[in-house]
Formats: C-alpha cells, sequence, structure tokens
C-alpha cells in the first residue's frame, strides 16, 4: 500500500496523552464545563482540561458557593475565568457532552448532563498547582492540581488585565514566579506520610483577579 504524508497525524505522534502532574503553566482547552450540585447544598462548576500538550487535569473542580449561599474563595477564578473568555454572563442548567470515567465500563464514556456550553472547547491558559491534603473524615493524604492563576492564551493578559484594556502583559510573569516559589501546596496534617494520586475537589488560587467588578467597567 501506498502512503501520504499527514501533518497533523504525524504530529500528534508527538502527543503525550497523560495527566498533569507537576505544577507549571499551560496552555489548552476547557474539555468538561460541568454545573456542580452536591448533596452539602453548595454550588460551583466541575472543569476539566486538555493542554496543548496532550496531557490533561480532569476535576478542578470549583465551588463558588456553599449551602448558606455565601461565596468562596473559587468564585474569584471563575470571575477570572469569564473576563478572560470576555463572558459577560452565564446560566446553568444547560446540557453539555464531555467524556467521563465509568468505573462500571472501566473506561470513559460519553455523557449529558447539566452545565455551562460557554465555557466548553474555549481556549484558556491556566497556572496549575500541585496541593497535598488530608482528607476530613478519613484521615488518608491525596493529591491533586489546582488552579493558581488565569490567564489568556495567546496574549497572556490575566483578569484584571483584560478588565482595564492593559495590551502589555506584566502580572501573569510575577504569578509564574509566585508558583515557582511554591510549587507544592502542602495542606496534610501530618506532614511526610505517603500520598495517593486524587482528583481535585477544592481550590484556593491566586487568580490575579476578583469577583464582583462593576458592570460599567467591563469593556466586551
Amino acid at each position: 500500500m501506498s502512503y501520504t504524508l499527514d501533518a497533523k497525524l504525524a504530529k500528534s505522534a508527538d502527543t503525550i496523552n497523560q495527566s498533569i502532574r507537576e505544577s507549571g503553566k499551560f496552555k489548552g482547552v476547557i474539555t468538561r464545563a460541568e454545573e456542580l450540585n452536591p448533596p452539602s447544598g453548595a454550588k460551583g462548576i466541575g472543569l476539566s482540561f486538555k493542554s496543548d500538550c496532550g496531557s490533561s487535569a480532569d476535576y478542578l473542580d470549583l465551588y463558588t458557593s456553599n449551602a448558606a449561599g455565601e461565596p468562596l474563595f473559587s468564585s474569584k477564578t471563575v470571575q477570572a475565568i469569564m473576563a478572560c473568555l470576555k463572558i459577560r454572563s452565564m446560566e446553568g442548567g444547560q446540557k453539555v457532552q464531555f467524556e467521563k470515567w465509568d468505573k462500571d465500563a472501566n473506561g470513559r464514556v460519553k455523557v449529558v448532563v447539566p452545565g455551562y456550553p460557554e465555557l466548553m472547547g474555549k481556549r484558556i491558559g491556566l497556572l496549575l498547582q500541585k496541593e497535598l491534603s488530608t482528607h476530613s473524615t478519613k484521615g488518608t493524604d491525596s493529591e491533586r492540581m489546582v488552579i493558581f492563576g488565569v490567564f489568556q492564551p495567546d496574549t497572556e493578559l490575566v483578569a484584571s488585565e483584560v478588565l482595564d484594556q492593559i495590551t502589555k502583559p506584566e502580572r501573569l510573569s510575577k504569578m509564574v514566579d509566585a508558583l515557582a516559589a511554591k510549587p507544592i501546596n502542602d495542606r496534610r496534617t501530618k506532614r511526610g506520610t505517603p500520598v495517593a494520586s486524587a482528583s481535585g475537589r477544592r481550590q484556593d488560587p491566586d487568580d490575579g483577579g476578583a469577583p464582583g467588578w462593576d458592570d460599567d467597567g467591563i469593556p466586551f
């Protein structure tokens, strides 16, 4: 048989399909934007991310309010993502489709659940940090990736710069330096014990932005 060079397939051979396990700066696509409504009464958005190099980070879950409706710190991250993507508003309850691990099927299957289609497939830049934590009731230690910062992948502007209509990125390099100075956030109660890999469930990032910007100051 004959063969014709397919540049796209040739490049894909260099792609490593694996989970992001180390802190760093990544550019890629949001592959999951699921509405989170756990029994606890908290609210949030569950994100998954695939970087340009092919590695991925699943379950970057951002809980934005508690059962009492009070805002949580991760609401800042959601606001920063919206600013970087220039999304003024989005409403949950809409259907989104993505692949999710199914233990019964022992593999990834496509699911359709309530979510935020405005985020699906959008390119975004993320600073991801490894976090070590101890389960509040089980006492077991685990590691997960959390969102440390958000930026536009093409301009490298962070949320505050986008909103202030600044054209030259300045803050991202400082955020990268801050991440490099603390690549691991160790929140374990007993440090030095073995750590198991786990999905992210909670984030406390420094995203370079802030919630509640005045609508009159939004440039898009």
